[in-house]
């Protein structure tokens, strides 16, 4: 059995002791809520985590090593999965939006746990990195998808593809297997090799795959990997950026 799918076993078990369905306001980020937190990361959080947030835990590491990304590092570490521009801290929405989702094929969804131990658990995560004290991040704007696509627009995208080289990565048809991928020369922030997602399979798009979160990993980046921000390049033609994002849509079997 794959290690991945122990450790998104093991956290489904782990979540049924802290599971309710309650829905709860936001609660105040103090010591009692960071408290709180701290008890449900080490039930469901820790084993990939680390006890001291550095992605560390006893699964985290052979993930790293031998399954893909390595679990995020909350010490210092950067977060790919933002509204905010490359290098900015993520909102807590952004966070909670996480934690609620997953990651397909690295990390479970935690909705299963309330609202209320959600933000919880994320007040204790910010708590491991002093640079959230005080930080006030700004999102990106993020409008509506347009819609429906057009074919001349999926045309376009296809273009805008190959204009800013995104199949040197991706690959001409978006299997993955450009040539940067298959000459090994994409990496983290650790020096782990990394592969891109092959955007024929939906379920390879980890910041989500719906239109407008396509957007947003175009327009933010992912902070820590090769993906860059195309906030100021694609970003200044917002036709082309859906346009893109139709066109990569397109290569799945499903349509949007």
């Amino acid at each position: 059995m794959r290690i991945r799918t122990i450790v998104a076993i093991g956290a489904g078990l782990a979540l049924l002791s802290v599971a309710s369905f309650a829905q709860a306001v936001k609660p105040e980020d103090n010591q009692a809520t960071r408290a709180k937190g701290k008890q449900v990361y080490e039930r469901a959080c820790l084993l990939c985590h680390g006890v001291n947030g550095k992605g560390d835990g006893p699964a985290g590491w052979f993930l790293g090593r031998y399954e893909g990304p390595r679990p995020r590092n909350f010490i210092g570490g950067s977060y790919k999965f933002r509204s905010t521009p490359s290098g900015e801290l993520p909102l807590d929405q952004d966070l909670f939006r996480t934690v609620t989702q997953g990651i397909p094929g690295n990390m479970p969804s935690y909705g299963g746990l309330s609202e209320e131990e959600r933000w919880q658990v994320i007040a204790y995560i910010k708590s491991f990195n002093h640079s959230f004290k005080g930080a006030k991040p700004t999102a990106l704007p993020l409008p509506n998808p347009p819609g429906p696509p057009s074919d001349a627009g999926i045309e376009n995208g296809r273009k805008t593809y190959i204009k800013y080289g995104c199949q040197k990565c991706h690959g001409d048809n978006g299997y993955g297997d450009g040539k940067e991928a298959l000459d090994g020369n994409l990496k983290d922030t650790y020096g782990l090799m990394v592969s891109p997602g092959d955007l024929t399979e939906r379920a390879s798009l980890k910041n989500g795959s719906s239109a407008q979160a396509l957007y947003r990993s175009i327009m933010t980046g992912l902070d820590g990997t090769p993906m860059p921000s195309y906030a100021d390049t694609i970003g200044g033609n917002d036709k082309d950026v859906w346009d893109l994002v139709y066109y990569i849509l397109s290569l799945s079997q499903e349509r949007p």
